[in-house]
């Protein structure tokens, strides 16, 4: 299903700022526990600015990224001045992915994932989840709506890169287990297969001792054989926002509170809930 990027990052943006100077500068974020809503404020900023300049200067190497964020401008300590460079960071970000097709060349953090078409599927939801965090630190009794096309494009972003990104972290002493399949189940929308691992080792070095999990579609059948199942099933809207790990914000959706409704094997809950724990900033 595919969605108006550059109208969602604007759309989404906007609202964020909007609601974020109408708050206290020094409220908690209480998705992101350790920032202020200066600070949430300062992040999409950063984000913005970094992409347009990835694909402004087309940037294609690790040592190119590092010079990147060597060149960046310090974070202005007024809060008009924040709100203006944030305005401007949104506006570069669209004309540079107004100037590109998907198919340029473009540094992306996940190998799998290279091209222009990387960073205008994740900037919308990038958008989106961080407006969501912005308008529970001003504590709104009622969040926007995410419209169903968005949701779930945001919940496949999840599925497809977020998750699976987490293999590329594995070291090379770890062992690697399937552990659960889950299928993943939009109302009135396919189903999702989600297989669900976990890498573990002792770190040669210090002899720490790791055990964490990393999703990915499950792409053969026959990789679930025998694995305990699990089912997570809600509304388009409230399984991105679960999957991006934002559950706090479903008792505040238009139209009521919304859930995320997760049953079947008791292992394959606890994997899931292990995976979704490990969160996404």
């Amino acid at each position: 299903m595919s969605i108006d990027a550059h109208a969602t990052i604007a759309r989404e943006a906007d609202r964020l700022a909007a609601v974020l100077a109408r708050t206290d500068p020094a409220a908690r974020v209480p998705t992101c526990p350790d920032w202020t809503a200066d600070d949430l404020l300062w992040h999409l900023t950063e984000v913005h600015e970094f992409w347009a300049a990835i694909l402004r200067e087309g940037v294609t190497s690790e040592e190119e990224v590092q010079r990147i964020e060597e060149a960046k401008s310090p974070r202005p300590e007024d809060r008009e001045e924040l709100l203006a460079r944030r305005a401007a960071a949104t506006a570069a970000l669209l004309e540079q992915l107004g100037a590109h097709e998907d198919e340029d060349p473009a540094w992306f953090w996940f190998s799998e994932v290279q091209g222009v078409g990387a960073t205008r599927r994740m900037q919308p939801h990038e958008a989106t989840v961080h407006r969501v965090d912005a308008e529970l630190t001003a504590d709104l009794d009622q969040l926007s709506p995410i419209a169903p096309e968005d949701a779930l494009a945001g919940l496949d972003h999840v599925l497809q890169v977020m998750w699976p990104a987490g293999f590329e972290w594995i070291p090379d002493w770890a062992t690697l287990r399937p552990v659960a399949v889950v299928e993943i189940a939009p109302a009135g929308y396919e189903v999702r297969q989600l297989l669900i691992s976990r890498w573990s080792g002792a770190r040669p070095r210090d002899g720490q001792e790791f055990d964490a999990p990393v999703g990915r579609p499950l792409a053969d059948p026959a990789d679930a054989d025998g694995l305990p199942r699990a089912r997570a099933a809600g509304t388009p809207q409230a399984l991105d926002l679960w999957a991006w790990g934002r559950v706090r914000a479903l008792d505040r959706l238009p139209g009521g509170p919304q859930t995320v409704n997760v049953d079947g094997d008791p292992e394959a809950v606890a994997q899931l809930e292990a995976l979704i724990a490990e969160g996404h900033d």
